[in-house]
């Protein structure tokens, strides 16, 4: 940058001194000091340039020589003198028109001191352009995304931090980044999608055959010897599945072919696999299943702008950044968003119990759960994590009663005004010959709670739950998971009776055409019933492949258009902009049948 000059400006000043015998003084020591700093000799320059900033009689030179100390000492080496003094300045003169210079320079003391903040806040102050590319030279050093991230709480108005944190995101693998932030802040500061790791999906291309690379562990070297596949059975169901739906595709001519790549559940068997010269001509990636192998598919698809899609993870963080990344699930939070709207709409009472598996998955869905309903003005009065060996606490809890005891007359009394109550009795433990008469009341009033949510699919926890609604037989609502039909101390009947809300994303519709006759095929072609993967498997590559048939390769292009896609065997699908699945069935008995309570719209968007 333009230093300041060194007061031949100023000159009228002196002048204005009338000559005094300060000024003049002041005036030699002031050139002398400018010799040294010009000569580069700095530590003379120092204590010329002190002499006058210390002089107590002011004059011209006074705040000038402060300054080319400070500078004088920052060239010498001396960053805590040059910033002390600067410091100083800043509190003695903070109306000095060069202001602007001191906080430029305290900017730069301050990013040598990998003070980073402090670096941000004076370039800002400074105001100058000199300033700002300080600032952004010094951030694009900054490797760890943490530190970035900091300094955008800190900053979180400030532009050119916010690019360099979204520049160290986007310098990432895709499956190691941030995307929420990423997208926040590119969104927020109208930063160009395509600059920051969001490429162009390009142009889908309708194709007469797509090919479709399956990479799941099969941990087996071919397909042609199920015997082998014995202990990996849920994964050779879910290709079984994709099978019979390619089958199904292909009945009019060869539109989808499935080709199987064993993962092995190992990163480095994948890697290979991801080098072979056909993985970059596929127009669909199914799999992986696990967390490294995924990761390093994810890369591949981001970088050949090849979609992929995971037929069993409800987690985002699968998907990323990459917009080539799908889930054919709900997500978790989208399941949790689907159950709090449930409570939105159906319990008046605003008063809710959240409880959750002590785990990763669960404590997401409760989180997520709590504070939709919290910004519908629900009071979540317990938040509570649960174990196997925890969850009778609070069973206890719900059921705790106190005894409210009354003589044989305020009991007559009682009756006489309501006949329903329930008033007990027993002998006295401690007079002879003497009744007690008493009624229990819960602790937790009937009818205080609206409703308990239950992020576990546990049947030993559900049961807790359950019972403990049973024996209070209020008005409380409890929404839960589906997995509950399947526990064997629950009873259909008590579930129904307490209108038990079930999360059920793998409901099937059973009285489906479709659903009938795959059923009927596959029993009649291999003499067993179809698994849940089976029919994942069938459901996917039928509602993928109908995709890429109608819309081409990059099918999420129709998938706004679309809406919702009704499935074959499941309920269907609902994409719209997001790369998951978004229709979340709720399902509750009725005259001892299973019914969908939130059935979907078409999802389309009106023009």
């Amino acid at each position: 940058m333009q230093l300041i000059k060194f007061g031949f400006a100023f000159l009228s000043l002196i002048v204005f001194s009338y000559f005094s015998a300060v000024a003049q003084e002041d005036e030699a020591t002031y050139l002398k000091a400018k010799e040294y700093f010009q000569a580069g000799d700095y530590t003379f320059a120092m204590e010329y340039f002190r002499k006058v900033s210390a002089n107590p009689k002011s004059s011209a030179y006074k705040i000038y020589a402060s300054f080319y100390y400070a500078l004088s000492a920052y060239e010498a080496g001396e960053l805590y003198t040059a910033k002390s003094m600067w410091l100083q300045m800043s509190q003695k003169y903070p109306s000095w028109s060069n202001q602007s210079d001191v906080n430029y320079w305290l900017s730069e003391v301050y990013f040598q001191e990998d003070d980073l903040a402090n670096g941000v806040l004076y370039a800002k102050k400074s105001g100058l352009p000199e300033g700002a590319k300080l600032m952004s030279q010094q951030l694009a050093k900054i490797d760890s995304v943490e530190q970035l991230e900091i300094l955008h709480y800190q900053f979180p108005n400030d532009e050119l931090v916010a690019k360099a944190l979204a520049t160290r995101i986007a310098s990432k693998p895709v499956s190691f980044r941030n995307n929420a932030l990423l997208y926040g802040v590119v969104e927020k500061f109208e930063l160009n999608p395509t600059e920051f790791g969001r490429p162009d999906i390009g142009e889908s291309q309708l194709k007469d055959t797509y090919q479709v690379a399956v990479l799941l562990p099969f941990m087996f070297d071919g397909l042609d010897n199920p015997r082998r596949t014995v202990r990996n059975r849920f994964v050779m169901d879910l290709f079984h599945g994709m099978r019979e739906a390619a089958d199904r595709l292909n009945q009019d001519g060869k539109r989808v072919e499935l080709l199987a790549y064993d993962t092995r559940r190992d990163s480095a068997e994948t890697a290979k696999l991801l080098m072979m010269p056909e993985m970059k001509g596929m127009d669909l990636i199914i799999g992986p299943l696990f967390p490294m192998p995924s990761k390093l598919v994810a890369d591949f698809s981001f970088q050949n702008k090849i979609n992929m899609i995971n037929p069993l993870s409800t987690s985002t963080e699968v998907i990323g950044s990459n917009p080539f990344s799908f889930l054919f699930n709900s997500s978790i939070e989208a399941r949790a968003l689907t159950a709090a709207q449930i409570a939105i709409d159906s319990v008046s009472n605003k008063n809710a119990m959240i409880f959750y598996e002590d785990n990763k998955r669960d404590s997401l869905s409760a989180y997520t759960y709590a504070q939709r309903i919290m910004e519908h003005g629900f009071e979540v009065v317990m938040l509570e994590p649960v174990r196997d060996t925890t969850v009778r606490a609070t069973y206890d809890l719900l059921t705790a009663k106190y005894e409210r005891r009354y003589s044989e007359g305020q009991k007559d009394s009682i009756l006489n005004d309501d006949p329903t109550r329930i008033i007990k009795q027993r002998r006295s433990i401690k007079e002879k010959d003497v009744i007690d008469y008493y009624e229990e009341f819960f602790r937790i009033a009937p009818d205080s709670i609206g409703h308990i949510y239950v992020a576990s699919s546990e049947t030993l926890i559900a049961s807790n739950y359950i019972s403990a609604l049973e024996i209070r037989a209020d008005s409380t609502k409890i929404i839960g998971r589906g997995e509950w039909r399947d526990s064997e101390t629950l009873t259909l009947e008590e579930m129904e009776r307490l209108g038990v809300y079930y999360i059920d994303p793998m409901f099937e519709e059973m009285t489906k055409p479709a659903y009938m006759d795959f059923r009927r095929n596959y029993m009649s072609r291999y003499k067993k019933l179809p698994s849940q993967n089976v029919m994942i498997g069938y459901d996917l590559m039928t509602l993928v492949g109908d995709l890429m048939i109608k819309y081409g390769n990059y099918f999420q292009q129709g998938t706004v258009e679309e809406g919702f896609v009704p499935g074959q065997i499941f309920m269907g699908v609902l994409y719209d902009t997001k790369n998951y699945n978004q229709y979340v069935p709720v399902t509750q008995f009725s005259e001892s049948e299973l019914r969908i309570v939130n059935k979907p719209s078409d999802g389309k968007r009106e023009e």
